[in-house]
């Protein structure tokens, strides 16, 4: 395999932009991902766009609203793991040869919620409306919750304060749906959606685009003069039977160890699937940030803040930068980046080398990719 950089990113903020086309929201990203790495449309090779929400084919129209340039265009959907999964086929495409500049895309809007067909009622138009499905990961976590205190000793205010640290990160991030720090207090009086659990412990269902411009390490030169990371390990696992989340990560994040030839101590930077506060907790311990049980203690010590020995999330991660289900895997390889080359403002780690990004999808896929300078 040839080695594969990451050469620049970009973003269109998260949220909810019922007014606007997802082709504008992605051509937007992809812009800001071209200035950021040196490269334009007409350099890319091939496009990858991951999504779940959209329509086949929509890579296809945001490919043409940059302009017909021949590019190969793949559309990938893998829940919510579809832009990490975008970012691995690029990566593969590039290490195997086949190309040299490969754009992935990760763009999502939010899908309106439709009445049952049996009902005869019209389709509901609010883009905030939620079909009954979406709030049974909400009782799973907090089952996974309550049974994670049950077992370990931990408490309440030990997954909350991932929501506060959350917040707080994302209050340094322009390109995140909430920017307002909250309150341990906050949390936990905010309106209920499955005990323990209140809202300020669940990530939102939102929208966005996130891009990404990977090239082969010998072709860096002739885009940029910034540090480009190296794709040290890409590991993508599927169920093994045993815990469909915990075990899958733990499995796929040894691997990737092995891979790029560290170990969790050598991390300085960490982005987590956190779509639910406890999801930080037990991540952290299968990822050998910390021992099993030991994840809510872990965010009680500190280590885990911008300032700590292993900031987790300082996005604001899926609980506050947000998650667009599409853009998700590759927002959290963008924050990678820009730490990596000091780029990520009143967030910034202290010289970072080496970070690792980590997505499951619906419990049955799980991504890591390890980036080094």
């Amino acid at each position: 395999m040839r080695e594969v950089t990451v050469l620049g990113a970009g973003l269109h903020k998260y949220g909810v932009f019922p007014d606007k086309h997802y082709a504008a929201i992605a051509t937007e990203a992809c812009h800001r991902a071209f200035e950021n790495s040196g490269v334009t449309w007409k350099d890319v090779d091939a496009l990858y766009c991951g999504s779940v929400n959209l329509l086949p084919g929509c890579g296809h129209v945001v490919a043409m609203s940059l302009g017909t340039n021949g590019a190969a265009v793949t559309n990938v959907e893998n829940a919510s793991a579809s832009g990490s999964s975008a970012f691995r086929e690029a990566y593969m495409a590039i290490g195997s040869g086949l190309h040299d500049v490969v754009l992935a895309l990760g763009v999502d809007k939010l899908r309106t919620a439709k009445s049952s067909p049996t009902e005869g009622k019209p389709e509901e138009s609010s883009a905030n409306a939620k079909p009954q499905w979406q709030f049974v990961p909400a009782q799973l976590f907090a089952q996974i919750t309550r049974d994670h205190m049950a077992k370990y000793g931990t408490t309440i205010d030990q997954v909350a304060k991932v929501s506060v640290k959350s917040h707080r990160n994302a209050s340094f991030n322009p390109y995140a749906h909430f920017q307002q720090p909250v309150t341990l207090e906050e949390v936990h009086q905010a309106r209920m959606v499955a005990e323990p659990l209140t809202v300020l412990h669940c990530c939102p269902w939102d929208e966005g685009a996130a891009a990404v411009v990977l090239c082969a390490a010998e072709v860096a030169p002739r885009f940029t003069e910034k540090p480009c990371p190296k794709v040290i390990a890409s590991v993508c696992k599927g169920t093994l039977g045993g815990d469909p989340l915990m075990d899958l990560t733990h499995v796929s994040a040894l691997e990737a160890y092995e891979q790029a030839g560290v170990g969790p101590q050598d991390l300085d930077v960490v982005e987590l699937h956190d779509a639910f506060t406890i999801e930080e907790i037990v991540y952290s311990e299968a990822l050998g940030l910390c021992p099993w049980g030991e994840g809510g203690r872990f965010v009680d010590s500190g280590e885990t803040e911008i300032d700590g020995r292993i900031p987790i999330n300082t996005d604001g991660g899926l609980i506050s930068m947000g998650h667009p289900l599409g853009p998700t895997g590759l927002g959290q390889i963008a924050e990678l980046l820009w730490q990596l080359r000091g780029e990520a403002g009143k967030r910034q780690v202290k010289e970072p080398k080496m970070g690792l990004a980590h997505m499951v999808g619906a419990g049955g896929v799980c991504f890591i990719h390890i980036l080094s300078l």
